[in-house]
């Protein structure tokens, strides 16, 4: 890219810009897909590094060539979420481990089944207060046990989302239950 039209998308030319989007999409994409070997999170990398590239295009240096900076972009955007997929696995193993201790250690006592079916009773609680298609996302996944994959493409969504609304309706249902459990009613 030369320092003129460099300048101009600065400026806030945008579809000088979609241009130099359209010289480089495929490009990208095909990079992003050789490393990840998922077309729709290769996709939305790309989409990512687009966006990451006008924000920081001001460090562009004329000269240098436009599809290999984008491809060091995309190459770290890449790194970052492997790494948040690797440690939300990581967090996910743990959490089943613990889970099944839980299980395991509730099984042993006398009140058991008492006990489950009021924790269960409240855990709907707390998954009738969720919005529809949170509730929904839910019940896809861990009711009738569909994978994201499955998931996001009835939904008409990226992978990538329905794993980021599934770990903060995660995060929401633990804290309502632990409420709920605490107070003695779901909150």
């Amino acid at each position: 890219m030369d320092s003129f039209t460099q300048q101009r998308i600065i400026d806030g030319d945008l579809e000088a810009y979609g241009k130099v989007v359209r010289a480089h999409q495929d490009m990208l994409l095909g990079y992003a897909l050789r490393r990840l070997g998922d077309w729709t999170l290769a996709e939305e990398m790309v989409q990512l590094t687009f966006i990451r590239a006008y924000q920081r295009l001001a460090d562009f240096r004329p000269g240098e060539e436009f599809g290999i900076w984008l491809c060091v972009t995309c190459k770290y955007l890449i790194l970052t979420e492997l790494e948040k997929k690797q440690r939300e696995t990581s967090h996910l193993s743990n959490y089943r481990e613990q889970l099944a201790v839980e299980i395991a250690t509730a099984a042993a006592t006398d009140n058991e089944p008492d006990m489950r079916t009021e924790q269960l009773a409240k855990l709907r609680a707390c998954v009738d207060k969720l919005g529809q298609e949170t509730a929904e996302l839910v019940t896809l996944r861990y009711f009738n046990k569909r994978s994201c994959k499955e998931i996001a493409e009835q939904k008409q969504r990226t992978v990538t989302w329905v794993t980021t609304t599934l770990s903060r309706t995660r995060k929401t249902l633990r804290a309502c239950l632990e409420r709920s459990l605490q107070s003695g009613s779901p909150s």
